[in-house]
């Protein structure tokens, strides 16, 4: 193995040697990149395994309390579980293999714990508990069954109750009601429905004794209340939930025909706006209609008397009675609120816009048969009565699309201006490559062309012309000489590489017998 090592040098040191300056500095550049090259594919693979490695981490809790987080952290070191730290302390990631395993574990110690304390309070009995502490107690047990209930919805990140249970009376008079206070705290991008308000409020209600939902106030984390200011005044109640109720039939009539202009003129081409007059009185009336021209019979009674030997002789008597009845009618009407009274519907329409000759928008106003027609499929929508005394107004204007169609054109040249970048950029990678194929190609095929240099050109052998005195036939050693002349070149044009071999190594072998004859000589 030496020997072959050794050899090996040897022929690497004499083609370095053979080599020009200039193929030196190319050899030398190749070699120095390559070795750069290697090293940067060396380190950009570490740096992707670290990535990697780094990527199998996943989350095993989040946005948690510093304290929760501090409780986990310390489990997880006692129990000997890798774990990373982000989002400031508040997330834990642990290694994907490890993850489930890690939550079971963390379950079993009761990590992370829950935001407040239900019914496992009393999971352990003290006998030497006051009648007081037992009253505390069982409050803050519904204060956080309820908190749990509440935190368990989707829109919810994190809640907190409170509740005031008076002490009781004997006189009724004095008694006074339960209040409760829920503070909630939703997660970023959502937001409570009135629905889901009233919910939470019933939901509190009917989870303590004596309270009634009107009682409970319900506040966000800005501390804006959600729930009506006038759950006391029932008139400014009731005048709340009608404004509600009409703002709610408006924005429903709005939407329906908004959907059908949008589908039939585009977005944003058309706007309405609809004003409702409700009724929102209570009406129960009862209503009796007679018809004195229909009558039924409703009974009959007929009497026959038949008198014999009187003194002014035999008499008959007959006597009849009908009771009639007349037609009556008995209506007991009850009229909900809400009813729609009147509507007034506002509708603006765009025109059209077409290209001009020099390129520029020109808008055109849409025809009155358009316009009918948009005026007709918003009545339909909104259920237009003209009995009622219903208004509808259709207006044709130029909107004011200027900043719209600048953010656009903006949007438009940011596009193009990315997609030159990825162009460019994709360009001169390529560029590179090409460049780089090309200064490869050149570097091998010098070389090629220095470790394998051109064969020498042989001089053919000059003879001296034929003249006039000299015989036709040439002797034979001249003879002789021409045929190995001519053996020769075949051999060359047909296997050059050999014989360039064999000349190589007769310029390599030692001239031994000129060194004899020098020192002969001496």
């Amino acid at each position: 193995m030496s020997d072959f090592f050794k050899q090996l040098i040897s022929q690497l040191t004499a083609i370095w040697h053979k080599l020009s300056v200039q193929q030196k500095v190319i050899t030398a550049t190749l070699v120095i990149f390559t070795v750069f090259g290697l090293v940067g594919l060396l380190v950009w693979a570490q740096d992707n395994g670290r990535k990697s490695s780094d990527s199998s981490y996943k989350v095993l809790y989040s946005d948690l309390e510093l304290e929760d987080a501090g409780a986990i952290t310390e489990q997880l070191q006692k129990s000997n579980y890798q774990y990373k730290l982000d989002n400031g302390g508040r997330t834990v990631l642990v290694p994907s293999k490890q993850l489930y395993e890690a939550r079971i574990a963390l379950a079993r110690e009761g990590l992370p714990k829950s935001h407040g304390l239900g019914y496992e309070l009393f999971d352990k009995t003290n006998f030497g508990m006051t009648d007081f502490v037992q009253k505390i107690n069982a409050r803050r047990a519904m204060e956080g069954e309820l908190q749990r209930t509440i935190e368990g919805l989707e829109e919810v990140k994190g809640a907190r109750v409170h509740i005031v249970i008076p002490e009781a009376s004997v006189f009724l008079e004095q008694q006074k009601d339960s209040k409760a206070s829920v503070v909630v705290l939703c997660k970023p991008g959502r937001q409570l429905s009135k629905d889901q308000i009233r919910g939470i409020g019933y939901l509190v209600s009917s989870s303590v004794d004596g309270l009634k939902p009107e009682n409970v106030s319900i506040l966000d984390c800005d501390g804006k209340l959600l729930t009506s200011p006038f759950a006391d005044d029932e008139t400014a109640l009731l005048g709340s939930h009608n404004i509600e109720l009409q703002q709610n039939v408006e924005h429903y009539l709005e939407n329906k025909a908004t959907q059908m202009l949008s589908g039939i003129l585009g977005p944003s081409k058309a706007y309405v706006k609809v004003s409702a007059e409700l009724d929102f009185n209570r009406v129960d009336k009862t209503m009796e209609q007679y018809n004195p021209e229909s009558r039924v019979v409703r009974s009959e009674e007929r009497t026959d008397e038949n008198v014999k030997n009187a003194p002014d002789g035999d008499n008959q008597k007959e006597r009849s009675l009908t009771n009639y009845e007349i037609d009556k009618t008995v209506q007991h009407v009850i009229q909900e609120t809400g009813n729609v009274k009147r509507l007034t519907v506002s509708v603006a329409v765009d025109g059209k816009y077409r290209k001009g000759d020099k390129g520029t928008t020109v808008y055109v106003a849409r025809s009155a048969e358009e316009v009918s027609s948009i005026e007709d499929i918003i009545k339909n929508a909104v259920g237009y009565d003209l009995t009622r005394g219903d208004q509808i107004t259709v207006s044709q204007l130029q909107f004011d699309n200027e900043f719209l169609r600048q953010e656009q054109e903006d949007f438009q040249k940011n596009e193009q201006w990315q997609f030159r970048l990825t162009v460019i950029k994709y360009a001169i990678g390529a560029l590179i490559v090409i460049l780089l194929l090309l200064f490869l190609r050149w570097a091998a095929k010098t070389v090629v062309e220095a470790m394998n240099p051109p064969l020498p050109v042989l001089e053919p052998i000059a003879l001296p012309p034929p003249s006039e005195d000299q015989p036709d036939e040439l002797p034979e050693e001249v003879r002789k000489a021409l045929g190995l002349v001519d053996r020769l070149e075949g051999m060359i044009i047909e296997e050059p590489a050999n014989i360039s071999a064999i000349i190589r190594h007769w310029i390599s072998e030692p001239q031994v017998g000129k060194k004899k004859k020098k020192k002969n000589g001496k």
